[in-house]
């Protein structure tokens, strides 16, 4: 390895405290919105929807055309997406293989607009704008659709225990350096990527089911059997919900903001429902208040671990050990600042958010005691595990590539991806705290969740972030991890 001088001058952050604390309604002006009409059938398993995108251009060119992402096609009959690795597929797919998808019936503007299913894998609605949408000027569309979920313990899908509706919705690709940025779904991590928008979702579904969603809950209507409900979601960068008739919740406020914990199967759930607690006070105080009135945690039927929505968090009900299951509920919590508040391209740079999940996991252990876990043995067997990885790397493939900033295609297998993303970039932010201190990591990360709140970043940005708080040269340090020169020997 390379050596690297850095400066270790005192600094100073942006705000105390809570006294920068970010303000959802303000953040929500001027962005894009969708409001929505769903109507779930339980029997088929389907959601009928109309939604109305209205679409502000911020881009420094007239747009001819909107795209959208439709995620759920990954999941119907005869895609070349890959939804879930071969390791996984019996287990996600319990009941033998099964599809769903997503079929768009109608899109219009004031009269019927043109559009197409494209992409590499029919994963994307382009829809021709009647008129082109100038800079800084608005346009709305209407889109019919009816979704099929697949049977598989999946973000999307349905399983025995719940329905869980993840990346559902046709969101609007991220205009990216002159072009729609289109995403293709990849069974290694999380392959999405959006802007903050404002969601308005009105769902009927039988009144037997229990629902938890993004956002809050604004107006309940009842008719026969049918429950009504709307719920308001500003400045999220999706919309999530998971229904089912075996969920029960418990809650309980901290700084403001109500926590609901919804489970199925978990005979400690006052303990899960703490931890979610004391995950959410421990990040408030050292990243900055999450900046929503209410979090959802459930245990949700999911195959791979757990995984992270805006206000809304899936913790899979087949892990079993305890504090594994703890353990995953601290980390997608995190993910509500890294992710949720500020944003990546989850498909380009995964480590970005993963990363700092993970160090903020660590530090959850370090600031709460009273668990089978520390702050140290995290690290311990972080660094045991890579170097592991490394050795059967090399004897495997005759070489370990630990790059980090690689598509989510790009990494050789899921183990690849998952050491590279996790574990490395665990140990990155480790050896950073170790050189500047954790005090000064921890301004860092206040002043990054403060400036880039509801914002996309880039590696390059969260750099110049932290230098500017630091006023020292981190770009060596970091790039010498992002570019895979660190080496894990035993």
């Amino acid at each position: 390895m390379k050596k690297f001088v850095v400066c270790f001058f005192a600094v100073m952050f942006a705000c105390a405290g809570w006294g920068c604390a970010l303000n959802v309604e303000k953040n929500a002006q001027n962005l894009c919105s969708y409001t929505a009409n769903l109507e779930f059938d339980l029997e088929t398993h389907t959601l009928a929807g109309e939604m109305q995108v209205d679409f502000i251009n911020k881009t420094n060119s007239p747009l001819r055309e909107l795209r959208f992402n439709l995620y759920p096609n990954a999941f119907r009959e005869g895609s070349q997406q890959s939804v879930i690795s071969l390791a996984k597929s019996k287990e996600c797919y319990y009941n033998g293989p099964s599809f769903g998808g997503i079929e768009i019936t109608k899109v219009k503007g004031e009269r019927a607009l043109e559009y197409e299913i494209c992409g590499v894998d029919e994963n994307v609605l382009k829809v021709n704008l009647e008129n082109p949408v100038q800079p800084t000027q608005s346009t709305s569309v209407v889109m019919n659709f009816t979704i099929t979920l697949p049977n598989i313990s999946h973000r999307f899908g349905y399983g025995e225990n719940t329905i869980n509706f993840g990346n559902f919705l046709p969101t609007l690709c991220v205009h990216e350096n002159g072009e729609w940025q289109e995403i293709a779904y990849h069974s290694n991590g999380d392959p999405f990527f959006s802007d903050v928008a404002n969601y308005n979702v009105t769902v009927s579904y039988p009144e037997t089911l229990t629902i938890a969603t993004t956002g809050t809950c604004t107006n309940t209507e009842m008719a026969g059997e049918t429950a009504t409900k709307t719920f308001y979601a500003p400045a999220v960068r999706d919309f999530a919900m998971v229904m089912s008739e075996k969920l029960q919740v418990v809650s309980k406020e901290v700084d403001g903001i109500k926590v609901n914990y919804y489970y199925h199967d978990d005979l400690n759930f006052t303990t899960s429902l703490d931890t979610s607690v004391k995950a959410v006070a421990t990040f408030n105080n050292l990243f900055g208040k999450y900046p929503y009135p209410q979090l959802n945690v459930v245990q949700a039927n999911f195959c791979i671990g757990g995984m992270e929505f805006p206000n809304l968090v899936l913790i899979g009900d087949e892990i079993k050990n305890f504090d594994s299951y703890q353990m995953v509920i601290v980390h997608e919590i995190a993910h509500q600042w890294w992710y949720g508040v500020v944003g990546n391209n989850q498909t380009n740079y995964a480590w970005m958010d993963e990363a700092l999940a993970e160090y903020s996991t660590a530090l959850f252990y370090e600031k709460n005691g009273g668990y089978n876990t520390t702050y140290d043995q995290i690290i311990e067997s972080a660094n045991t595990n890579m170097q592991v990885f490394c050795t059967v790397q090399t004897s495997v493939l005759g070489k370990v590539d630990t790059k980090m900033n690689k598509s989510l295609a790009q990494f050789e297998n899921e183990n690849a991806y998952i050491y590279t993303t996790y574990v490395q970039g665990l140990l990155m932010f480790d050896a950073f705290s170790n050189l500047l201190s954790e005090k000064v990591v921890l301004k860092c990360l206040k002043n990054y969740f403060t400036t880039y709140a509801f914002q996309l970043v880039t590696p390059a940005d969260m750099i110049a972030s932290f230098e500017k708080t630091t006023s020292c040269n981190l770009e060596p340090f970091f790039n010498s991890w992002i570019q895979g020169n660190v080496v894990f020997a035993n």
